[in-house]
């Protein structure tokens, strides 16, 4: 489900609600005057002052206020629509100092995503939903999974800590609703992702640091990882998958974020690259897609954007618009557009 609160929605909502509002006026005003004016319905000291009859034009009649209206407030809603485009190109097209903003290079291959961290992450899903908290702190891992009488959820008995590639599994204590674990150090440079079970393997908990450099690939079912109320730039290149030939540079790519209504081409050879900017708030599964014609296996490049809350923080931020109350994607919903 889209969110209400991205710059392309909130949009397309006040075009098309003045769009309606004007179009009921203009079509209520016409069905008025068609009912007012047919034959027969005119008194007939009307049609003698002013002439109206078959194949002879009526006595020019005006009313100079209605007039001025009709010139004025159109011209004041045109003026304001166009302010409201401009001050959203602006908003998306505006390029903050990379200082400030979180910084991933996306890579277009045929046919697959990569997506290179300048910039690392730890995020966790938010444990007021799920009643799980993952601590991890120098050699000290603790997981609580401790769930209040009216807590919804099966009871979590088993976490999986996967460190560089490397899985360990654990058994929770049931009688305590904890996991403790001082014989594993949190290493920050490393890719470590922790999953919380119960006993039927239904995921109920995830945890997960990206660190600087880490690649996560749509080719392996990965997706896009960014968190939520900060803003982010992509940095967008298109490379070949094969390399064996240097004359080929790879092929044309367009990155899209349908969610946020921001596209950007990814050049062949262009060795700065494009860039790419957008602030997400509301967490969720959103699509990604390749808007340009890339070759034979198109339809592949497809993926996900996971908007995550960091650890110890929450995608509740206040934008001032109603947000979603959830969002999905399928990955088998079509291909390139």
């Amino acid at each position: 489900m889209p969110a209400e609160d991205t710059v392309f929605n909130v949009v397309y909502d006040k075009y098309m609600f003045w769009s309606i509002l004007v179009g009921l006026f203009t079509f209520g005003w016409m069905f008025i005057a068609m009912l007012r004016y047919r034959d027969g319905v005119e008194p007939v000291e009307n049609l003698e002052k002013y002439h109206i009859e078959v194949g002879s034009f009526p006595v020019d009649s005006h009313n100079t206020k209605l007039e001025i209206a009709f010139y004025v407030i159109p011209t004041i809603l045109v003026v304001w629509l166009t302010m409201i485009a401009l001050a959203s190109n602006t908003a998306v097209w505006t390029i903050p100092a990379d200082e400030d903003t979180f910084n991933v290079d996306v890579v277009g291959k045929q046919w697959f995503w990569e997506f290179h961290y300048q910039d690392d992450l730890t995020w966790e899903d938010d444990p007021r939903t799920t009643y799980v908290e993952v601590n991890w702190t120098g050699g000290m891992l603790t997981v609580d999974t401790h769930c209040p009488e009216d807590c919804q959820r099966s009871e979590a008995t088993n976490v999986t800590v996967e460190v560089d590639g490397v899985e360990t599994d654990y058994s929770v204590d049931l009688a305590a609703e904890m996991l403790e674990v001082s014989s594993i150090y949190f290493d920050r440079g490393l890719h470590s992702i922790i999953t919380v079970y119960d006993a039927e393997d239904n995921l109920l908990h995830t945890w997960e640091h990206l660190p600087v450099g880490a690649i996560l690939s749509t080719a392996g079912g990965q997706h896009l990882i960014i968190p939520c109320d900060e803003s982010a730039t992509l940095d967008l290149y298109s490379r070949p998958h094969d390399t064996s030939n240097p004359a080929y540079v790879g092929v044309q790519h367009a990155f899209w974020l349908p969610e946020w209504g921001v596209k950007e081409d990814l050049v062949p050879g262009l060795e700065s690259g494009t860039v790419m900017t957008f602030m997400p708030d509301d967490a969720g599964t959103f699509p990604i897609r390749c808007a340009e014609y890339c070759g034979l296996d198109h339809s592949k490049m497809i993926g996900n954007i996971d908007i995550v809350a960091r650890d110890g923080a929450t995608c509740d931020a206040d934008t001032g618009i109603t947000k979603s109350e959830t969002h999905s994607t399928d990955d088998s919903s079509g291909g390139g557009y």
